[in-house]
């Protein structure tokens, strides 16, 4: 088994290339971790659908990552770099899902020239579902889409019909006092994120934060 050191991997659930990283996520600096050489589909079923890894896989590469922790060194139960000779990916699954990183540029380089010596596996795998992604879109986008269609259906399960109606009329500048309505067009209105989005998403967290405030 051949392995790359010193690397950092930031995993999350969709792939975001290594520019797009946050300073608010957890990245991982690795101090050993397996790679394997794959067929070009893995990699792209990888970013595009949902994929359940099969159980042999699992047991070859359990344990063989380690990251350096503060002053200690720990395993990731189940984790590796793979690459088809073009592109590389960091994979982490836990509880049954794949996460996914991207490495920085200089060290997919260098991890991508170590795995000629590898030799090509067969990665059995089952396709779950197919992801729906917008190419188009950035990081920030997609997840003030995720974050806003969250808030919303959370007022309208509660039933705070007066925060709805408020949303509402400061996106689409106009009264309704039909609820599903109002409710149907702002989940409607998320299928193309604007400026109009943001200023929605720092309206809610506002109304939380006094509501929060309220309650302590």
């Amino acid at each position: 088994m051949i392995y790359i050191y010193d690397i950092l991997l930031n995993f999350n659930l969709d792939f975001y290339e290594f520019f797009e990283w946050e300073k608010n996520d957890m990245i991982y600096h690795i101090k050993k971790i397996p790679i394997f050489k794959v067929n070009s589909k893995l990699i792209e079923d990888l970013i595009n659908k949902k994929i359940e890894i099969d159980k042999s896989f699992l047991n070859l590469i359990m344990n063989k990552t380690e990251i350096f922790d503060s002053k200690r060194i720990k395993n990731i139960k189940y984790s590796c770099l793979v690459t088809d000779g073009y592109k590389i990916i960091g994979i982490m699954i836990k509880d049954k899902e794949v996460y996914l990183s991207d490495l920085l540029l200089d060290e997919a380089i260098d991890a991508i020239s170590i795995s000629n010596r590898c030799n090509l596996i067969d990665l059995e795998y089952n396709i779950i579902e197919i992801k729906n992604i917008n190419y188009f879109e950035t990081r920030l986008e997609k997840e003030l889409r995720n974050n806003l269609y969250r808030e919303i259906n959370n007022i309208y399960k509660s039933g705070d019909i007066n925060k709805l109606k408020y949303l509402y009329f400061e996106y689409f500048n106009k009264n309704s006092i039909d609820i599903d309505l109002i409710y149907n067009d702002l989940i409607k209105s998320l299928d193309k994120i604007n400026k109009r989005h943001l200023k929605l998403y720092e309206l809610i967290k506002l109304c939380n934060k006094k509501t929060s405030n309220l309650t302590n």
